[in-house]
């Protein structure tokens, strides 16, 4: 995809924009209450090369099973098209007050319309420090965009939340970050021959997603 996303936060900023006209875009043509699936965005150095998106009936899915399924897609992307970035676009609640709601959950502390706990769409950034053959550490980074519905099916959206600590510090869940670092940390696979990338394709997917390269 052509655009200069050499720095990270470029590369999240170009998420950000995204996720907010798909759900937005969904809204107005579905309603109220319709989430957005999960999204990888694959990049190799400054360069978008693929996204992923999770069908909607898998996320019906118990979240262990998702994951799992997550994985093996982030691995695939990491080892077989050389990623050294992912994006995942997803749906959350953020908390106003962490410190009311430490260890507790945000989806059950959502129900009181008084509390502290809104809906937004968080994006989790994983990127190598080194290129696929050296390998150096994961660097995490999350940020969150609050946003409440407006009547006329429409979205007011919120300012962005930076987690400069990373997710793990501020998730009382994290495994899905640490799946995203974890299959950063393969190594790439030079020699698979090129009619292996079909068969990469239809097994994404098999496994529950659309496909899209740039």
């Amino acid at each position: 995809m052509d655009g200069d996303y050499a720095d990270e936060l470029s590369k999240i900023a170009l998420c950000v924009t995204a996720a907010q006209l798909a759900k937005s875009t969904t809204v107005k043509d579905e309603g109220v209450g319709e989430d957005l699936t999960m999204n990888f965005f694959g990049w190799v150095d400054s360069e978008l090369v693929i996204v992923c998106q999770m069908r909607s009936e898998l996320m019906k899915w118990p979240i262990e099973a998702r994951l799992d399924k997550c994985y093996q897609l982030c691995s695939v992307l990491r080892r077989y098209w050389w990623i050294t970035s992912i994006s995942m676009v997803a749906e959350g609640y953020y908390s106003s007050n962490q410190a009311k709601t430490k260890n507790k959950d945000l989806s059950t502390v959502f129900l009181d319309p008084q509390g502290p706990v809104g809906e937004c769409i968080t994006v989790t950034h994983a990127a190598d420090t080194l290129d696929g053959e050296r390998h150096g550490s994961v660097d995490l980074t999350m940020v969150a965009i609050p946003y409440k519905y407006i009547i006329g099916r429409g979205v007011e959206w919120g300012e962005m939340i930076i987690y400069p600590q990373g997710p793990e510090s501020h998730l009382r869940n994290a495994k899905f970050p640490i799946m995203l670092k974890r299959s950063l940390s393969e190594k790439i696979v030079n020699d698979l021959p090129q009619e292996s990338y079909d068969e990469l394709r239809a097994l994404i997917k098999s496994n529950g997603f659309h496909v899209q390269e740039f």
